[in-house]
Protein backbone atom coordinates (compact mmCIF):
# COMPACT_ATOMS: atom_id res chain seq x y z
CA UNK A 1 0.00 0.00 0.00
CA UNK A 2 1.30 3.19 -0.88
CA UNK A 3 2.22 5.86 2.14
CA UNK A 4 3.55 8.60 0.11
CA UNK A 5 2.83 10.79 -3.06
CA UNK A 6 6.30 9.97 -4.43
CA UNK A 7 5.39 5.97 -3.98
CA UNK A 8 2.23 6.23 -5.62
CA UNK A 9 3.57 8.59 -8.44
CA UNK A 10 6.09 5.15 -8.96
CA UNK A 11 3.60 2.80 -8.95
CA UNK A 12 1.65 5.05 -11.86
CA UNK A 13 4.45 4.85 -13.41
CA UNK A 14 4.74 1.07 -13.56
CA UNK A 15 0.95 0.67 -14.37
CA UNK A 16 1.13 2.96 -17.07
CA UNK A 17 3.69 0.51 -18.70
CA UNK A 18 1.24 -2.36 -18.15
CA UNK A 19 -1.15 -0.41 -19.63
CA UNK A 20 0.30 0.68 -22.63
CA UNK A 21 1.60 -2.84 -23.29
CA UNK A 22 -2.44 -3.91 -23.03
CA UNK A 23 -3.49 -1.06 -25.17
CA UNK A 24 -1.22 -1.81 -27.94
CA UNK A 25 -2.30 -5.76 -27.68
CA UNK A 26 -5.83 -4.84 -27.61
CA UNK A 27 -5.76 -2.83 -30.48
CA UNK A 28 -3.66 -5.43 -32.86
CA UNK A 29 -4.93 -8.84 -30.97
CA UNK A 30 -5.03 -10.22 -34.73
CA UNK A 31 -4.62 -9.73 -38.45
CA UNK A 32 -7.95 -7.94 -39.07
CA UNK A 33 -7.80 -5.45 -35.90
CA UNK A 34 -4.17 -4.47 -36.57
CA UNK A 35 -4.94 -3.99 -40.29
CA UNK A 36 -7.93 -1.99 -39.72
CA UNK A 37 -6.32 0.33 -36.85
CA UNK A 38 -3.32 0.98 -39.75
CA UNK A 39 -6.24 1.67 -42.16
CA UNK A 40 -8.49 4.31 -39.89
CA UNK A 41 -5.33 5.99 -38.35
CA UNK A 42 -3.69 6.88 -41.95
CA UNK A 43 -7.24 8.01 -43.10
CA UNK A 44 -6.85 10.31 -39.83
CA UNK A 45 -3.88 11.93 -40.86
CA UNK A 46 -4.88 12.00 -44.82
CA UNK A 47 -8.02 13.87 -43.44
CA UNK A 48 -6.18 16.27 -40.72
CA UNK A 49 -3.59 16.99 -43.63
CA UNK A 50 -6.52 18.16 -46.04
CA UNK A 51 -7.97 20.47 -43.29
CA UNK A 52 -4.07 22.05 -42.89
CA UNK A 53 -3.10 22.47 -46.60
CA UNK A 54 -6.70 22.40 -48.55
CA UNK A 55 -4.91 20.66 -50.86
CA UNK A 56 -5.13 17.17 -52.72
CA UNK A 57 -1.01 16.49 -51.37
CA UNK A 58 -2.88 14.32 -48.87
CA UNK A 59 -3.43 11.60 -51.39
CA UNK A 60 0.13 10.78 -51.39
CA UNK A 61 0.78 10.34 -47.89
CA UNK A 62 1.70 6.73 -46.72
CA UNK A 63 2.73 4.62 -43.79
CA UNK A 64 6.33 4.13 -44.85
CA UNK A 65 8.94 5.32 -42.21
CA UNK A 66 6.23 6.51 -40.48
CA UNK A 67 4.67 5.18 -36.67
CA UNK A 68 1.27 5.46 -35.74
CA UNK A 69 1.49 7.79 -32.64
CA UNK A 70 -1.22 7.48 -29.42
CA UNK A 71 -1.28 9.74 -26.67
CA UNK A 72 -3.52 9.89 -24.12
CA UNK A 73 -3.77 10.42 -20.10
CA UNK A 74 -3.18 7.26 -17.74
CA UNK A 75 -6.66 7.19 -16.56
CA UNK A 76 -8.30 7.32 -20.05
CA UNK A 77 -6.26 5.08 -21.65
CA UNK A 78 -7.01 2.49 -18.88
CA UNK A 79 -10.78 2.97 -20.28
CA UNK A 80 -9.63 2.65 -23.51
CA UNK A 81 -8.15 -0.82 -22.59
CA UNK A 82 -11.68 -2.14 -20.86
CA UNK A 83 -13.79 -0.22 -23.36
CA UNK A 84 -12.11 -2.46 -26.19
CA UNK A 85 -12.68 -5.51 -24.28
CA UNK A 86 -16.39 -5.08 -24.22
CA UNK A 87 -16.59 -4.36 -27.16
CA UNK A 88 -15.02 -7.26 -28.75
CA UNK A 89 -17.34 -9.24 -26.37
CA UNK A 90 -20.04 -7.55 -27.81
CA UNK A 91 -19.45 -8.52 -30.92
CA UNK A 92 -18.53 -5.37 -31.74
CA UNK A 93 -16.87 -4.81 -35.67
CA UNK A 94 -13.25 -3.97 -35.93
CA UNK A 95 -13.91 -0.35 -37.07
CA UNK A 96 -15.62 0.66 -34.24
CA UNK A 97 -13.15 -0.57 -31.68
CA UNK A 98 -10.33 1.11 -32.62
CA UNK A 99 -12.37 3.64 -34.91
CA UNK A 100 -12.51 6.18 -31.91
CA UNK A 101 -8.40 5.72 -30.68
CA UNK A 102 -7.48 5.95 -34.39
CA UNK A 103 -9.17 9.18 -34.98
CA UNK A 104 -7.04 10.45 -32.32
CA UNK A 105 -3.25 9.21 -33.79
CA UNK A 106 -1.00 11.37 -35.79
CA UNK A 107 1.88 9.49 -38.46
CA UNK A 108 5.56 10.96 -36.91
CA UNK A 109 8.25 9.99 -38.41
CA UNK A 110 11.84 9.74 -37.37
CA UNK A 111 12.96 13.23 -37.49
CA UNK A 112 9.38 14.12 -35.08
CA UNK A 113 11.64 12.54 -32.28
CA UNK A 114 12.04 15.05 -30.16
CA UNK A 115 8.94 16.39 -30.57
CA UNK A 116 7.11 13.28 -29.50
CA UNK A 117 8.76 11.81 -26.74
CA UNK A 118 11.18 14.85 -25.79
CA UNK A 119 14.66 16.12 -25.87
CA UNK A 120 17.38 14.63 -24.13
CA UNK A 121 16.54 10.93 -24.09
CA UNK A 122 19.16 8.46 -23.91
CA UNK A 123 20.17 7.01 -27.12
CA UNK A 124 18.72 3.74 -26.28
CA UNK A 125 14.91 5.29 -26.41
CA UNK A 126 15.97 7.30 -29.75
CA UNK A 127 16.76 3.75 -30.80
CA UNK A 128 13.59 2.44 -30.01
CA UNK A 129 11.70 5.42 -31.66
CA UNK A 130 13.95 4.76 -34.89
CA UNK A 131 13.18 1.40 -35.24
CA UNK A 132 9.24 1.90 -35.11
CA UNK A 133 9.51 3.96 -37.10
CA UNK A 134 11.40 2.88 -39.84
CA UNK A 135 9.44 -0.82 -39.31
CA UNK A 136 6.57 0.87 -41.34
CA UNK A 137 6.05 0.12 -44.75
CA UNK A 138 1.95 -0.05 -45.73
CA UNK A 139 -1.06 -1.35 -43.13
CA UNK A 140 0.41 -5.20 -42.85
CA UNK A 141 3.74 -3.74 -41.51
CA UNK A 142 4.39 -1.12 -39.15
CA UNK A 143 5.29 0.83 -36.00
CA UNK A 144 2.87 1.93 -33.36
CA UNK A 145 3.93 4.29 -30.19
CA UNK A 146 1.83 4.57 -27.13
CA UNK A 147 2.89 7.62 -24.77
CA UNK A 148 0.98 7.16 -21.70
CA UNK A 149 0.83 10.72 -19.37
CA UNK A 150 1.01 10.64 -15.90
CA UNK A 151 -0.62 12.87 -13.31
CA UNK A 152 3.08 14.59 -12.74
CA UNK A 153 3.09 16.06 -16.46
CA UNK A 154 5.44 13.21 -17.68
CA UNK A 155 5.00 10.30 -19.30
CA UNK A 156 5.66 6.58 -19.86
CA UNK A 157 6.48 5.66 -23.40
CA UNK A 158 5.94 1.86 -24.90
CA UNK A 159 6.72 0.67 -28.92
CA UNK A 160 5.03 -2.23 -31.26
CA UNK A 161 5.91 -3.24 -34.85
CA UNK A 162 3.60 -5.07 -36.44
CA UNK A 163 4.71 -7.05 -39.01
CA UNK A 164 2.34 -9.01 -41.53
CA UNK A 165 -0.30 -8.65 -39.41
CA UNK A 166 1.23 -9.67 -36.11
CA UNK A 167 2.48 -8.03 -32.89
CA UNK A 168 5.77 -7.42 -31.02
CA UNK A 169 6.37 -5.23 -28.65
CA UNK A 170 9.56 -4.03 -28.00
CA UNK A 171 11.08 -4.81 -24.41
CA UNK A 172 12.82 -0.37 -24.75
CA UNK A 173 10.20 1.46 -22.35
CA UNK A 174 11.20 5.35 -22.12
CA UNK A 175 10.11 6.47 -18.96
CA UNK A 176 10.75 9.28 -18.20
CA UNK A 177 9.71 11.04 -21.22
CA UNK A 178 8.31 14.05 -21.66
CA UNK A 179 4.77 14.82 -22.99
CA UNK A 180 4.50 15.40 -26.71
CA UNK A 181 4.48 18.88 -28.16
CA UNK A 182 0.65 18.57 -29.46
CA UNK A 183 -0.46 17.67 -26.23
CA UNK A 184 1.27 20.87 -24.42
CA UNK A 185 -0.56 23.18 -27.60
CA UNK A 186 -2.14 25.56 -24.53
CA UNK A 187 -6.31 24.99 -24.78
CA UNK A 188 -6.10 29.22 -23.47
CA UNK A 189 -4.51 31.76 -25.66
CA UNK A 190 -3.94 35.58 -25.52
CA UNK A 191 -5.73 35.40 -28.56
CA UNK A 192 -8.72 32.97 -28.01
CA UNK A 193 -9.00 32.36 -23.77
CA UNK A 194 -11.23 30.67 -22.48
CA UNK A 195 -13.66 31.48 -20.10
CA UNK A 196 -11.59 30.34 -16.83
CA UNK A 197 -8.44 31.31 -18.08
CA UNK A 198 -7.40 34.75 -19.06
CA UNK A 199 -4.34 36.48 -20.55
CA UNK A 200 -2.87 39.59 -18.63
CA UNK A 201 0.56 41.34 -18.21
CA UNK A 202 2.45 40.94 -15.08
CA UNK A 203 2.71 44.41 -12.53
CA UNK A 204 3.73 45.29 -9.28
CA UNK A 205 5.95 42.23 -8.12
CA UNK A 206 3.42 40.09 -9.08
CA UNK A 207 0.65 41.10 -7.63
CA UNK A 208 -1.28 43.54 -10.40
CA UNK A 209 -2.56 42.86 -13.62
CA UNK A 210 -3.03 44.68 -16.71
CA UNK A 211 -4.28 44.40 -20.41
CA UNK A 212 -1.83 46.58 -22.38
CA UNK A 213 1.92 46.39 -22.01
CA UNK A 214 3.51 48.87 -19.64
CA UNK A 215 6.29 51.46 -21.37
CA UNK A 216 9.67 51.01 -20.52
CA UNK A 217 13.05 51.63 -22.21
CA UNK A 218 13.40 47.47 -23.17
CA UNK A 219 17.33 46.74 -22.99
CA UNK A 220 17.24 43.95 -25.97
CA UNK A 221 15.18 42.01 -28.16
CA UNK A 222 13.02 40.44 -25.91
CA UNK A 223 9.58 41.89 -24.71
CA UNK A 224 7.20 40.37 -22.27
CA UNK A 225 4.18 38.68 -22.83
CA UNK A 226 0.63 37.86 -21.08
CA UNK A 227 0.67 35.14 -18.12
CA UNK A 228 -2.30 33.46 -17.60
CA UNK A 229 -5.07 34.22 -14.97
CA UNK A 230 -7.27 31.01 -13.89
CA UNK A 231 -10.24 33.20 -12.39
CA UNK A 232 -10.87 29.40 -10.63
CA UNK A 233 -8.28 29.74 -7.94
CA UNK A 234 -6.69 31.89 -5.84
CA UNK A 235 -5.30 34.85 -7.19
CA UNK A 236 -5.25 33.28 -10.39
CA UNK A 237 -2.71 31.17 -10.02
CA UNK A 238 -2.81 27.29 -10.44
CA UNK A 239 -3.99 25.14 -7.39
CA UNK A 240 -2.32 23.19 -5.02
CA UNK A 241 -4.31 20.13 -3.84
CA UNK A 242 -5.36 19.67 -0.87
CA UNK A 243 -3.12 17.11 0.95
CA UNK A 244 0.28 19.21 0.32
CA UNK A 245 1.90 20.85 3.04
CA UNK A 246 2.10 24.81 2.10
CA UNK A 247 4.90 27.18 2.98
CA UNK A 248 3.69 30.28 5.32
CA UNK A 249 3.58 32.51 2.33
CA UNK A 250 1.75 30.38 0.32
CA UNK A 251 -1.74 32.72 0.82
CA UNK A 252 -0.02 35.80 2.45
CA UNK A 253 3.09 36.25 -0.22
CA UNK A 254 5.16 37.14 3.24
CA UNK A 255 7.41 34.56 4.21
CA UNK A 256 7.36 35.89 7.60
CA UNK A 257 8.85 32.81 9.47
CA UNK A 258 11.97 33.81 6.84
CA UNK A 259 12.10 37.52 6.96
CA UNK A 260 11.97 37.49 10.69
CA UNK A 261 14.79 34.27 11.72
CA UNK A 262 17.58 34.62 13.45
CA UNK A 263 19.07 32.48 10.27
CA UNK A 264 19.64 36.06 8.28
CA UNK A 265 22.38 36.25 10.56
CA UNK A 266 23.31 32.99 12.05
CA UNK A 267 24.35 30.21 9.78
CA UNK A 268 22.51 27.22 10.46
CA UNK A 269 24.75 23.70 10.54
CA UNK A 270 22.54 20.43 9.67
CA UNK A 271 23.10 17.46 11.38
CA UNK A 272 22.93 14.04 9.45
CA UNK A 273 19.63 13.88 9.69
CA UNK A 274 18.32 17.17 8.57
CA UNK A 275 20.99 16.61 5.54
CA UNK A 276 18.87 13.60 4.72
CA UNK A 277 15.62 15.37 4.54
CA UNK A 278 16.90 18.33 2.70
CA UNK A 279 18.81 15.55 0.10
CA UNK A 280 15.45 13.62 -0.17
CA UNK A 281 13.66 17.55 -1.30
CA UNK A 282 16.21 18.05 -3.62
CA UNK A 283 15.86 15.02 -5.37
CA UNK A 284 12.16 15.97 -6.21
CA UNK A 285 13.69 19.36 -7.33
CA UNK A 286 15.81 17.69 -9.60
CA UNK A 287 12.83 15.54 -10.76
CA UNK A 288 11.14 18.60 -11.46
CA UNK A 289 13.35 20.41 -13.53
CA UNK A 290 14.32 17.09 -15.60
CA UNK A 291 10.54 17.19 -16.32
CA UNK A 292 10.64 20.59 -17.81
CA UNK A 293 13.58 20.56 -19.43
CA UNK A 294 13.03 17.08 -21.72
CA UNK A 295 9.91 19.06 -22.67
CA UNK A 296 11.88 22.47 -24.29
CA UNK A 297 11.33 22.02 -28.24
CA UNK A 298 10.90 24.86 -30.24
CA UNK A 299 6.94 26.39 -29.86
CA UNK A 300 6.53 25.48 -26.75
CA UNK A 301 5.56 27.66 -24.37
CA UNK A 302 6.81 28.85 -20.97
CA UNK A 303 3.42 28.80 -18.91
CA UNK A 304 2.80 25.20 -20.40
CA UNK A 305 6.50 24.38 -18.67
CA UNK A 306 5.44 26.06 -15.53
CA UNK A 307 2.46 24.01 -15.25
CA UNK A 308 4.87 20.62 -16.13
CA UNK A 309 7.24 22.17 -12.73
CA UNK A 310 4.29 22.70 -10.87
CA UNK A 311 2.32 19.35 -11.31
CA UNK A 312 5.62 17.43 -10.83
CA UNK A 313 6.33 19.09 -7.32
CA UNK A 314 2.69 19.01 -6.30
CA UNK A 315 1.97 15.38 -7.47
CA UNK A 316 5.05 14.41 -5.45
CA UNK A 317 3.50 16.28 -2.16
CA UNK A 318 5.55 19.22 -2.69
CA UNK A 319 4.90 22.73 -3.11
CA UNK A 320 6.61 25.26 -5.58
CA UNK A 321 8.85 27.67 -3.49
CA UNK A 322 8.63 30.40 -6.45
CA UNK A 323 4.35 30.37 -6.08
CA UNK A 324 3.37 33.48 -4.08
CA UNK A 325 6.80 33.98 -2.83
CA UNK A 326 6.54 37.71 -2.39
CA UNK A 327 3.51 37.77 -5.18
CA UNK A 328 5.91 35.77 -7.28
CA UNK A 329 2.54 34.46 -9.64
CA UNK A 330 4.23 31.17 -11.15
CA UNK A 331 5.70 27.92 -9.57
CA UNK A 332 9.14 28.63 -11.39
CA UNK A 333 11.43 30.61 -12.73
CA UNK A 334 11.89 31.10 -16.81
CA UNK A 335 14.27 33.71 -17.78
CA UNK A 336 15.04 33.45 -22.04
CA UNK A 337 17.90 34.34 -23.52
CA UNK A 338 19.31 38.27 -22.00
CA UNK A 339 17.03 37.79 -19.13
CA UNK A 340 19.21 37.03 -16.01
CA UNK A 341 16.65 35.29 -13.51
CA UNK A 342 13.35 35.39 -12.27
CA UNK A 343 11.60 35.14 -15.54
CA UNK A 344 7.72 34.62 -15.35
CA UNK A 345 6.91 32.15 -17.22
CA UNK A 346 4.56 33.81 -20.27
CA UNK A 347 3.10 32.88 -23.49
CA UNK A 348 5.42 33.71 -25.80
CA UNK A 349 6.69 30.49 -27.67
CA UNK A 350 10.43 29.16 -27.09
CA UNK A 351 12.42 29.45 -30.81
CA UNK A 352 15.23 27.92 -32.28
CA UNK A 353 18.27 29.28 -31.25
CA UNK A 354 16.97 30.71 -28.03
CA UNK A 355 18.67 29.88 -24.86
CA UNK A 356 16.21 29.47 -21.56
CA UNK A 357 17.13 29.11 -18.01
CA UNK A 358 14.88 26.89 -15.81
CA UNK A 359 15.09 27.59 -12.23
CA UNK A 360 12.90 25.23 -9.85
CA UNK A 361 12.65 24.85 -6.35
CA UNK A 362 10.36 22.10 -4.21
CA UNK A 363 9.45 23.03 -0.48
CA UNK A 364 8.41 19.02 0.84
CA UNK A 365 9.92 17.11 3.82
CA UNK A 366 9.94 20.65 5.62
CA UNK A 367 12.95 21.60 3.31
CA UNK A 368 13.82 23.90 0.42
CA UNK A 369 15.64 22.33 -2.61
CA UNK A 370 16.76 24.55 -5.50
CA UNK A 371 18.66 24.48 -8.71
CA UNK A 372 18.65 25.38 -12.06
CA UNK A 373 19.90 24.56 -15.84
CA UNK A 374 20.34 26.70 -18.82
CA UNK A 375 20.05 25.09 -21.99
CA UNK A 376 19.60 25.31 -26.25
CA UNK A 377 16.34 25.35 -28.09
CA UNK A 378 16.34 23.32 -31.03
CA UNK A 379 19.48 21.72 -32.50
CA UNK A 380 22.76 22.35 -31.38
CA UNK A 381 23.35 24.32 -34.63
CA UNK A 382 20.32 26.19 -34.88
CA UNK A 383 22.00 28.63 -31.66
CA UNK A 384 25.19 30.92 -32.49
CA UNK A 385 28.62 30.06 -30.93
CA UNK A 386 28.64 32.48 -28.61
CA UNK A 387 25.68 31.20 -27.02
CA UNK A 388 26.99 28.07 -27.17
CA UNK A 389 30.69 29.42 -25.46
CA UNK A 390 28.47 31.41 -22.91
CA UNK A 391 26.74 28.10 -21.51
CA UNK A 392 29.74 26.23 -20.95
CA UNK A 393 31.98 28.69 -19.48
CA UNK A 394 28.72 29.42 -17.22
CA UNK A 395 28.82 25.68 -16.04
CA UNK A 396 32.88 25.68 -15.40
CA UNK A 397 31.99 28.94 -13.43
CA UNK A 398 29.90 26.79 -11.09
CA UNK A 399 31.84 23.66 -10.61
CA UNK A 400 35.14 25.86 -10.03
CA UNK A 401 32.62 27.48 -7.35
CA UNK A 402 31.54 24.22 -5.90
CA UNK A 403 35.51 22.38 -6.24
CA UNK A 404 36.50 25.43 -3.58
CA UNK A 405 34.06 24.44 -1.09
CA UNK A 406 35.15 22.75 2.07
CA UNK A 407 35.52 23.85 5.70
CA UNK A 408 37.80 26.62 6.18
CA UNK A 409 37.31 28.38 2.76
CA UNK A 410 36.11 32.09 3.16
CA UNK A 411 32.09 32.43 1.48
CA UNK A 412 33.82 35.39 -0.34
CA UNK A 413 36.23 33.05 -2.03
CA UNK A 414 33.57 31.88 -4.38
CA UNK A 415 33.69 35.19 -6.22
CA UNK A 416 37.15 35.27 -6.83
CA UNK A 417 37.21 31.72 -8.32
CA UNK A 418 34.41 32.43 -10.37
CA UNK A 419 35.11 36.23 -11.75
CA UNK A 420 38.50 35.01 -12.51
CA UNK A 421 37.14 31.94 -14.85
CA UNK A 422 34.72 34.22 -16.15
CA UNK A 423 36.88 37.10 -17.22
CA UNK A 424 38.67 35.19 -19.29
CA UNK A 425 37.06 33.68 -21.36
CA UNK A 426 35.22 37.18 -22.19
CA UNK A 427 32.32 36.90 -20.08
CA UNK A 428 31.46 39.20 -17.19
CA UNK A 429 29.83 37.93 -13.71
CA UNK A 430 26.07 39.57 -11.96
CA UNK A 431 26.51 41.61 -9.34
CA UNK A 432 23.34 42.19 -7.69
CA UNK A 433 22.00 38.51 -7.22
CA UNK A 434 23.96 35.87 -5.22
CA UNK A 435 23.98 32.27 -3.93
CA UNK A 436 22.50 31.50 -0.47
CA UNK A 437 21.69 29.53 2.07
CA UNK A 438 18.89 27.25 1.97
CA UNK A 439 17.37 24.58 4.39
CA UNK A 440 13.63 25.13 6.10
CA UNK A 441 13.96 28.39 4.83
CA UNK A 442 13.76 29.18 1.38
CA UNK A 443 16.61 32.03 1.35
CA UNK A 444 19.16 32.74 4.31
CA UNK A 445 22.34 33.30 5.55
CA UNK A 446 25.11 32.86 4.15
CA UNK A 447 25.22 34.82 1.38
CA UNK A 448 27.58 34.23 -1.67
CA UNK A 449 28.83 36.65 -4.06
CA UNK A 450 29.78 35.11 -7.39
CA UNK A 451 32.07 38.30 -8.27
CA UNK A 452 35.21 39.13 -6.97
CA UNK A 453 36.55 41.53 -4.27
CA UNK A 454 33.16 40.83 -2.69
CA UNK A 455 32.54 41.52 1.18
CA UNK A 456 30.70 38.26 2.31
CA UNK A 457 31.49 37.30 5.78
CA UNK A 458 31.80 33.28 7.29
CA UNK A 459 34.04 30.54 7.10
CA UNK A 460 32.43 27.19 5.39
CA UNK A 461 31.59 24.80 8.23
CA UNK A 462 30.69 21.28 8.23
CA UNK A 463 26.93 20.92 8.14
CA UNK A 464 26.18 24.80 6.07
CA UNK A 465 23.89 23.84 3.07
CA UNK A 466 23.68 26.80 0.35
CA UNK A 467 23.18 27.37 -3.03
CA UNK A 468 26.26 28.84 -5.61
CA UNK A 469 24.19 30.03 -9.13
CA UNK A 470 26.94 32.17 -10.88
CA UNK A 471 25.26 34.38 -13.47
CA UNK A 472 27.49 34.79 -16.37
CA UNK A 473 26.73 37.65 -18.90
CA UNK A 474 28.25 37.90 -22.66
CA UNK A 475 28.42 41.85 -22.13
CA UNK A 476 28.26 44.08 -19.17
CA UNK A 477 27.97 42.81 -15.72
CA UNK A 478 24.78 45.18 -14.52
CA UNK A 479 21.31 44.95 -14.84
CA UNK A 480 17.99 46.46 -14.88
CA UNK A 481 14.19 44.80 -14.15
CA UNK A 482 11.03 44.70 -16.23
CA UNK A 483 8.04 46.95 -15.08
CA UNK A 484 6.57 43.40 -13.59
CA UNK A 485 9.23 43.77 -10.55
CA UNK A 486 10.95 40.91 -10.72
CA UNK A 487 12.21 40.14 -14.44
CA UNK A 488 16.08 40.84 -14.10
CA UNK A 489 17.19 41.56 -17.61
CA UNK A 490 20.96 42.55 -18.98
CA UNK A 491 21.76 46.35 -19.00
CA UNK A 492 23.02 46.06 -22.62
CA UNK A 493 20.72 43.45 -23.96
CA UNK A 494 23.45 40.76 -24.24
CA UNK A 495 22.76 36.93 -23.33
CA UNK A 496 22.91 35.51 -19.87
CA UNK A 497 23.24 31.94 -18.91
CA UNK A 498 23.19 30.26 -15.57
CA UNK A 499 23.33 26.89 -13.56
CA UNK A 500 22.75 26.40 -9.77
CA UNK A 501 23.38 23.78 -7.82
CA UNK A 502 22.02 23.01 -3.77
CA UNK A 503 24.89 21.56 -1.57
CA UNK A 504 26.01 20.58 1.72
CA UNK A 505 29.91 21.51 3.34
CA UNK A 506 30.76 18.10 4.55
CA UNK A 507 34.12 17.60 7.02
CA UNK A 508 36.29 16.92 3.58
CA UNK A 509 34.55 18.80 1.01
CA UNK A 510 30.99 19.15 -0.88
CA UNK A 511 27.64 16.77 -1.33
CA UNK A 512 26.33 18.30 -3.98
CA UNK A 513 22.27 17.42 -3.30
CA UNK A 514 20.41 18.27 -6.55
CA UNK A 515 23.10 16.19 -8.80
CA UNK A 516 22.21 14.86 -12.05
CA UNK A 517 19.82 11.26 -12.24
CA UNK A 518 20.81 8.63 -14.39
CA UNK A 519 17.40 9.99 -16.34
CA UNK A 520 18.41 12.95 -16.44
CA UNK A 521 18.28 14.01 -20.06
CA UNK A 522 21.52 14.90 -21.55
CA UNK A 523 21.54 18.54 -23.18
CA UNK A 524 25.06 19.40 -23.17
CA UNK A 525 26.07 20.93 -26.44
CA UNK A 526 29.68 21.06 -25.54
CA UNK A 527 31.50 17.93 -26.36
CA UNK A 528 33.65 19.05 -29.45
CA UNK A 529 33.88 22.71 -28.75
CA UNK A 530 37.62 22.80 -29.22
CA UNK A 531 40.37 20.03 -29.81
CA UNK A 532 41.48 20.26 -26.33
CA UNK A 533 37.97 20.18 -24.34
CA UNK A 534 36.85 17.14 -22.98
CA UNK A 535 33.14 15.72 -23.08
CA UNK A 536 31.06 16.79 -20.46
CA UNK A 537 29.98 14.22 -18.49
CA UNK A 538 26.37 14.03 -18.91
CA UNK A 539 25.98 12.45 -15.15
CA UNK A 540 27.29 15.27 -13.07
CA UNK A 541 27.13 18.08 -15.32
CA UNK A 542 31.07 18.45 -15.11
CA UNK A 543 33.02 19.63 -17.66
CA UNK A 544 36.63 18.39 -17.23
CA UNK A 545 38.06 21.62 -18.34
CA UNK A 546 36.01 22.84 -14.84
CA UNK A 547 38.46 20.89 -12.64
CA UNK A 548 40.83 23.08 -10.71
Amino acid sequence: MSTTPAEKMREAAVKARETAEALLRALCEDEASAEGFAVAALKRAKDVADEEDGSSSASGLSLKSRAVFFEAPATAVETLVKVMDVSKKAGAPVEKRVGAIAGRTRLVGVKEVEEAIGCGTPRADVEAYEKTCETSVDEKTYGIIVSVGLPCSTNVVRYGRVVNGKLEVLERVTDPAAPSVWAMKPKSTPEAPTKETQWLYCTDRGMGRAEKMPNFKWTGDLRPAKISHDERYFRGMLAVPENVVRTDYAETSYPRSEAESRLQREMYELNERETEQLRKCCVVSRGALDAVVRAIRPGVVPDELDRICHNYITQHGGYPSPLNYYGFPKSCCISVNEVICHGIPDARPLVKGDIVNIDVTAYIYGYHGDLNETVLVGKPEDVDDKSKHLLKVALECLWRGIDAVKPGTRYRDIGDVVTSHAVKNDCSVVKTYCGHGINTLFHCAPNVPHYANNKAVGLMKQGHSFTIEPMINLGDWRDATWPDGWTAVTKDGSRSAQYEHTMVCTADGVDVLTARLPTSPAVFPFTGESDTDAAVDHLTGRLAAASL
